[in-house]
């Protein structure tokens, strides 16, 4: 009997493969071609998967989201919620969240001019905002913000790691994970001031 195939594993595998390439190259080098050769297989077995290299670009960006969100989310292991861990876990200071960001950048210029991709993007930025809103939600530091200062707040820390990462994506020499990480944490430290001066109520 043939041996049995998991193929969402496959799939995700692939997708894997394609956000290598995508990071190293760019979306342009992420052929059909390419992608079967850095699995080994035929071009016909990624065909199989992905009806075309439209339906295999969207499956890697969300791929890459996934990967992010499973380790953010990871970094919440234990007793009660951590903004700061939460938000340290999405910079792209390990070769993993290196890679998702730069996959993520080759995807928002592709966006720009694909409505089908921007909303897409607009999707997960929204779903992540939502998170950190959720996370300060549960967070004793910042349990004592109002709802609406909450979601002020979700969006100004969301827009601090997108630039501290495009920066640290691009010149990882001058945006060592130490700088990375002072950035997030000084954000962190004034709304947490904030927050105590404000008191209860």
């Amino acid at each position: 009997m043939p041996a049995s195939v998991d193929h969402q594993a496959r799939r995700a595998a692939l997708a894997g493969l394609a956000a290598d390439i995508i990071a190293a190259k760019g979306i342009e080098a992420a052929t059909v071609r390419a992608i079967a050769e850095a699995a080994g297989a035929s071009t016909k077995v990624v065909s199989h998967y992905f009806r075309d290299k439209r339906a295999l670009l969207v499956s890697t960006y969300r791929s890459a989201t996934e990967d992010s969100v499973n380790r953010a989310l990871s970094s919440q292991a234990g007793a009660g919620a951590d903004t700061r861990a939460y938000l340290l876990s999405l910079l792209p200071s390990s070769a993993p969240m290196l890679r998702n960001w730069k996959v993520w950048l080759a995807f928002w210029a592709y966006a720009i001019a694909d409505p089908e991709f921007a909303q897409e993007q607009r999707a997960r930025v929204l779903a992540a905002r939502t998170q950190v809103a959720e996370i300060l939600t549960l967070d004793p530091a910042f349990a004592g913000l109002a709802a609406d200062v909450r979601e002020r707040a979700a969006r100004d820390l969301l827009t601090v790691v997108i630039g501290v990462a495009l920066q640290a994506a691009f010149d990882a020499e001058d945006w060592p994970p130490e700088r990375q990480a002072r950035a997030i944490i000084d954000r962190l430290d004034t709304m947490s001031s904030g927050t105590r001066a404000q008191g209860p109520g």
